[in-house]
């Protein structure tokens, strides 16, 4: 069984919530809004926040899993610096132990180095995909998907934007395919077309779906984690 922490994955729908300040107020209101996880996204961090020394003391005290991610402009993220100190700071955060998982993206050249600091640690590994612009065919995202895990990724993540019925079919054909051959992967799809599968993934096998705490979205079509909940809470099926 894959797992984040102490929260097994695969087993019921798993919330993410999406922390974007060093805010323990906003950790405690995410759990008490359903969360299981926290994602900080340090790429979201404002100037004064975003400082390795200050984010390390700040998870110190955070009692829920924790998944590290610094994302890339070129992947709808906002970090301002390098590559270089882009991956530097994932590494350095990562190899404190503070956190319970690392997301990198698997187009990034510095993988190599997070994946293998991770593994050191004994740190869960997601390696990420985000399209938001359409979707590859079908095929491609699972010839994909194989690569992540050769990578070395305990989880593989594909954030992809649908443009209609059928690709939102096909992502979660993609999703249950994965799921029965005992892999971890995280579906998300964004947009219009998306929106319905960040709820409706989870039910056909995608171990993690994000939401955002009060500041808004902070992906196309993201829900609150309050109405992810809510939403769960009443689809998915009973014994589950």
């Amino acid at each position: 069984m894959h797992s984040i922490g102490d929260v097994e994955l695969g087993r019921v729908p798993v919330i993410a919530a999406v922390l974007t300040h060093l805010s323990r107020d906003a950790v405690a209101r995410a759990n008490a809004n359903g969360a299981d996880v926290i994602e900080l996204r340090i790429d979201l961090l404002n100037a004064e926040e975003r400082d390795e020394a200050k984010i390390k003391r700040f998870l110190k005290g955070v009692n829920m899993p924790v998944i590290l991610t610094n994302r890339s402009k070129e992947e709808g993220g906002s970090f301002t610096g390098t590559e270089a100190e882009r991956i530097e700071m994932l590494r350095g955060i990562t190899a404190t132990g503070l956190v319970d998982a690392v997301d990198i993206e698997f187009n990034a050249e510095g993988k190599e180095e997070v994946i293998e600091q991770a593994k050191r640690m004994n740190i869960q590994v997601i390696v990420s995909l985000h399209d938001f612009s359409g979707m590859p065919a079908q095929d491609d995202i699972l010839k994909i998907i194989e690569a992540m895990y050769s990578a070395g990724a305990g989880i593989a993540k594909v954030a992809v934007t649908p443009r209609n019925r059928l690709e939102s079919l096909n992502l979660l054909q993609i999703t249950e395919q994965v799921s029965s051959e005992g892999h971890a992967l995280i579906a998300i799809g964004m947009g219009d077309w998306g929106r319905h599968l960040r709820v409706i993934a989870p039910l056909y096998g995608s171990v993690l779906t994000y939401g955002y705490i009060e500041d808004g979205a902070v992906a196309p079509g993201q829900f609150s984690v309050a109405e992810l909940s809510e939403m769960l809470s009443r689809l998915k099926p009973s014994g589950k």
